[in-house]
């Protein structure tokens, strides 16, 4: 590793805050941005980072051909570099500055056909005793029951009571914030029985769906690869986060604000839901 990557990856420092993979890709971005003003400009200190210095970096990302979202996330890397080195006005506040695209997001269509298929097919190979497909079964039914993210899906388990009133703590959320979700319906209270079914099936200590055999970063990409390898991408309208953007909207149907929408998903009450249910 090159001195200034060393150098960028300890200003920035472990973030703890943040959850274990954005961690992780936070981290990967750093040292690629302490690689390239390394290799193209020989800088030996990351204290003397220039307003040129990055933008020769954004360049190279646009030359490479990488999505306006891409971009912004090694945006957000370079960011917190200068914040840790008390620079922050060398970098533009806005992405537009550097010709970033801003990335809009529409809720997306889901083909419920598609994932009935995938389901069906992850049934038979847990009928067959694959602790995988077991895993990914239950939790697929928190994402539908609760809109739960992906990894919050795999690592989501306990149940707490308070006035009476079940509650699932979700754990691996954003920003590594725990949120409690009520169990208030029928479809939420049987995916959580099967949440412990199934880890009871694994023989886990730790009340987990994911098998023993397995890190949670192996569950995750176990996860993402075989629902992938069975049609389920958003070119299909059958990918998980599309689980989600339908849970918002049935929330919606129900009555419930935009507000309680965004609480429920485990996003800031101020941002608005249109992502996932329109204008």
């Amino acid at each position: 590793m090159k001195g200034l990557q060393r150098q960028a990856l300890k200003r920035i420092g472990k973030n703890w805050s943040k959850a274990s993979l954005t961690r992780a890709k936070l981290r990967a971005n750093v040292a690629e941005f302490g690689g390239y003003v390394t290799d193209q400009f020989g800088l030996q200190k990351i204290e003397n980072l220039k307003p040129g210095h990055i933008q020769s970096y954004v360049e190279s990302l646009h030359m490479r051909g990488l999505a306006p979202s891409t971009i912004a996330n090694k945006m957000t890397a370079v960011r917190e570099i200068v914040a840790s080195i008390g620079k922050k006005n060398i970098v533009a506040r806005e992405n537009v500055a550097y010709g970033i695209e801003r990335v809009r997001i529409n809720p997306q269509s889901v083909d419920q056909a598609k994932l009935e298929e995938i389901r069906a097919v992850l049934q038979s190979r847990a009928d067959r005793g694959e602790l995988a497909a077991k895993m990914m079964i239950a939790a697929d039914s928190l994402r539908t029951s609760f809109g739960l993210r992906a990894k919050e899906s795999l690592m989501s388990k306990d149940i707490i009571e308070k006035n009476g009133i079940m509650y699932l703590v979700v754990e691996g959320s954003k920003g590594g914030r725990p949120r409690e979700l009520a169990v208030n319906n029928e479809a939420k209270l049987k995916a959580v029985q099967l949440v412990k079914e199934t880890s009871k099936s694994h023989g886990s200590g730790t009340g987990r769906i994911i098998p023993p055999n397995m890190t949670l970063k192996q569950a995750y990409n176990k996860q993402r690869n075989e629902w992938r390898a069975l049609g389920g991408t958003r070119k299909n309208r059958g990918n998980m986060h599309g689980e989600r953007h339908v849970h918002a909207r049935e929330m919606c149907i129900r009555g419930a604000s935009k507000a309680e929408i965004m609480c429920e998903l485990g996003h800031g009450q101020d941002r608005s839901p249109s992502a996932y249910i329109g204008k």
